[in-house]
């Protein structure tokens, strides 16, 4: 499910290469070796050097002053997420992290509704609610369902497209690319 909502949230950004001197850093904190192999054995590459933020409720992630790029698995101990991560715009709060006006709109895409200015919390299963009210108001996931085109490919995988953007996925939705028209393919599960 999570993959649907992948190529939205690329939608509108440029993630630039980093020198950072080969360091990779993850909500103001620089990674250890034992981390980084950790990554690298979870995912199976290992991570660009940059500096980075990562949500560990729903396992967003980007660079640092930049919309979301992606999905990890949630629950990584990467340190805590600064309300400034993307250098939001909008007033509108996800797990700590500010929203930027990119990202707010393509989120409002979703779900169809400009998303109002508050304070939310989003799970990696895409539930999304008010902070404070454990009941999800909606899932992300199946928004993003209602405005995409998803057949079966040629060799039984998951293709879809939406009017920004196209992928596929590998019949667990576990390994996969997007293509963002401007930015050409990005992969994701890795």
């Amino acid at each position: 499910m999570k993959t649907i909502l992948l190529p939205l949230l690329c939608l509108l950004l440029s993630i630039p290469s980093f020198g950072q001197d080969n360091k990779i850093i993850i909500n103001d904190l620089e990674l250890t070796e034992t981390q980084l192999k950790q990554i690298e054995n979870e995912y199976g590459v290992k991570p660009k050097a940059g500096n980075y933020w990562y949500d560990s409720k729903s396992g967003l992630y980007g660079a640092v002053g930049y919309a979301s790029f992606g999905f990890m698995l949630p629950g990584h101990e990467f340190g805590e997420l600064q309300q400034d991560a993307s250098e939001g715009n909008t007033n509108v709060i996800v797990n700590g992290r500010e929203l930027p006006m990119n990202e707010w709109l393509v989120w409002s895409y979703v779900l169809g509704y400009y998303i109002q200015v508050g304070n939310y919390w989003f799970d990696h299963q895409g539930n999304a609610g008010y902070i404070g009210n454990s009941i999800p108001t909606v899932n992300l996931y199946l928004a993003a369902q209602q405005n995409y085109y998803k057949g079966q490919g040629s060799s039984g995988d998951n293709f879809w497209s939406t009017r920004f953007s196209a992928g596929n996925s590998d019949r667990g939705n576990t390994r996969g690319y997007v293509s963002v028209p401007g930015h050409g393919p990005v992969g994701y599960g890795f």
